[in-house]
């Protein structure tokens, strides 16, 4: 079911008879990065509830596609849109993601189970052109969400979630666990981690994003301002204990 990665014994995660997924997976990568401006004051009140410290202002939104991922060998590709933004914590320079959708049930499961992920069911269309162009859309059970376009452009500005050399590295989240009797977090803690990625030189262009209001899925009340885009590819990304750094950093419930 997952080529060659298996469930390990002990492990913690559902067994084969309800949701199951391996701690191993791998594929490549291809990204196409959309880096906006936000209102600080929108991004700060969605993390109000977490220690992080906000870096800046910009928002990236990350459509990517998973060609051959191993938690999604039935449908060929796994795909997501991750909305991110760089904070700091605790000497981390790191990523924490607002939002997030994915087209894969156990990538779901995996994501929000293992590391918090905010993770939502979604379906996609990632449409790559000859020229380097790409077209596409993110629905979530048949509404409309976001719909973009990408237009390789070597005058575009170059513009990065940061300003700098440093840029954030790995992803940070507090993963909650509902009580069963009261609608409140039986238990909670911090969670990073940092998959290996070795990405190609980003290739600027055009993008346009329109995100469509959705009282369930605020993407739109974002108002993002797109300052640039790029398109990056990496062959090398995976997940699992021998290739990713992992850690609980704090327990916060109980």
């Amino acid at each position: 079911m997952f080529g060659k990665y298996k469930m390990h014994e002990n492990s913690g995660v559902n067994p084969p008879y309800a949701p199951a997924y391996p701690l191993e997976w791998e594929c490549p990568l291809r990204t196409l990065e959309v880096v906006t401006r936000v209102d600080q004051s929108k991004v700060a009140a969605l993390l109000a509830d977490t220690p992080f410290e906000l870096v800046n202002d910009r928002v990236a939104f990350r459509f990517m596609l998973s060609p051959g991922h191993t938690l999604a060998l039935h449908a060929g590709a796994m795909f997501d849109l991750m909305v991110s933004v760089p904070v700091r914590y605790e000497g981390l320079f790191t990523h924490t993601h607002i939002f997030m959708y994915c087209t894969d049930p156990m990538g779901i499961a995996a994501g929000r189970e293992i590391f918090g992920y905010t993770k939502k069911d979604a379906t996609h269309r990632f449409e790559e052109k000859p020229d380097g162009a790409i077209d596409g859309w993110v629905k979530r059970r048949g509404t409309p969400l976001a719909d973009f376009s990408f237009t390789p452009d070597e005058t575009a500005p170059a513009v990065r979630l940061v300003e700098g050399d440093e840029q954030p590295a790995g992803e940070i989240h507090i993963r909650r666990v509902p009580h069963p009797e009261r609608p409140e977090p039986v238990y909670a803690d911090i969670v990073y981690r940092r998959t290996p990625l070795e990405y190609s030189p980003p290739r600027s262009g055009r993008a346009t994003m329109t995100l469509h209001a959705s009282e369930y899925d605020p993407l739109a009340a974002l108002e993002p301002e797109i300052l640039g885009a790029h398109f990056m590819v990496s062959d090398v990304y995976g997940g699992g204990f021998a290739v990713e750094d992992r850690r609980l950093l704090k327990r916060l419930i109980p």
